[in-house]
């Protein structure tokens, strides 16, 4: 009780913080664009480069000093085995710096390299380019198809919801087949536009449509925003992993949406009791999630970004959902009341 009046006092503050932090995250990864010249840090699948699996001992420590004597660029990780023994070293550096790179790391481990205890993989810039492009593409698609089938979900009306679906066929189209292909800052303008049209119908519409879409997106930029600052380099088994997190991020948010929609009780009850189902769904799979990342550790770097990247979004889908997004419905529902 005493928590539930400091609830109805306060929760309009609390969707302050909420505006400031996912402001902040927009912010941070604009400059980061901008500096870098893409959204995220990318690792060689995503960028070309050769990446060399060596089974050796040798400590990574002595073999990060050597390589930075050379190379400003590179990456390096160790596989252990069950009892934390290294067994394996993974390198990988840009393809401009692939030509002498077996030569040096045969002088510095003293032994030549063969298929018998190393393996090579090569991955070429205009290829990685060409498929970080069409992830990104399959990541937009993913996010506005999202929104229109929760649109489909709340919104009333069959005419609206045709036009809804019309305009993301057209935007498929569009990023299917020029998105990027003309001049960039065009590109982002019309991608631009369309969100604002879809924007401007889902809160005229249903504005609990656009509550979940909202936490979807914060969900992403947060995540992003902690992904660069912990500078970890995207592969596209992490570009899946958000791929995954959209469709996590949804399912809480529908609970508590339809929940204070068709509400029989007052509108505190209704979020709290959503808020007890959604918090043993959450925490169940963030248990799941974090057990199979001890597990995997020290074998499946693919694995560790996976579950490293889902894990965050998790963490960021708890404050959106049950914060921001309970917040605002709690508002919108005591103004149309």
């Amino acid at each position: 009780m005493k928590f539930a009046s400091w609830y109805d006092k306060n929760y309009k503050k609390v969707l302050i913080f909420s505006a400031v932090l996912i402001l902040t995250s927009i912010i941070y990864l604009i400059m980061f664009s901008v500096e870098t010249g893409s959204i995220i840090y990318r690792d060689v699948s995503l960028t070309g480069g050769v990446t060399y699996t060596i089974e050796t001992n040798y400590p990574i420590s002595d073999l990060n000093q050597k390589l930075s004597e050379e190379y400003q660029d590179f990456s390096t990780q160790s596989i252990s085995d069950g009892s934390g023994n290294q067994v394996q070293i993974i390198i990988t550096v840009q393809e401009d710096d692939s030509e002498k790179i077996e030569e040096f790391l045969e002088e510095i481990l003293k032994f030549e390299l063969t298929e018998d205890n190393s393996s090579v993989e090569y991955t070429s810039s205009s290829m990685s380019e060409d498929f970080f492009r069409q992830l990104i593409i399959s990541i937009i698609l993913a996010f506005f198809w999202m929104g229109v089938v929760v649109f489909l979900i709340f919104a009333k009306g069959h005419k609206m919801k045709i036009i809804v679906i019309f305009i993301n066929i057209l935007l498929a189209i569009y990023l299917g087949n020029f998105f990027l292909s003309i001049n960039s800052i065009a590109s982002f303008l019309i991608l631009g536009l369309f969100t604002l049209i879809l924007v401007y119908i889902y809160i005229k519409n249903s504005v609990h449509s656009i509550v979940i879409i909202l936490s979807v997106f914060s969900n992403t930029a947060l995540t992003l925003s902690v992904i660069n600052l912990l500078g970890i380099k995207i592969s596209t088994a992490g570009i899946v992993a958000f791929l995954m997190l959209i469709g996590y991020s949804v399912d809480s948010n529908i609970l508590l949406t339809t929940r204070t929609l068709n509400k029989k009780e007052t509108i505190n009850k209704e979020i709290f009791g959503a808020l007890k189902t959604g918090l043993t769904m959450s925490a169940t799979t963030i248990i799941a999630i974090l057990t199979a990342l001890i597990v995997v550790m020290n074998f499946a770097s693919v694995l560790n970004q996976i579950f490293t990247i889902l894990l965050i979004g998790l963490g960021f889908d708890l404050f959106n959902t049950w914060v921001t997004n309970a917040s605002i419905l709690k508002w919108h529902s005591e103004k149309t009341k």
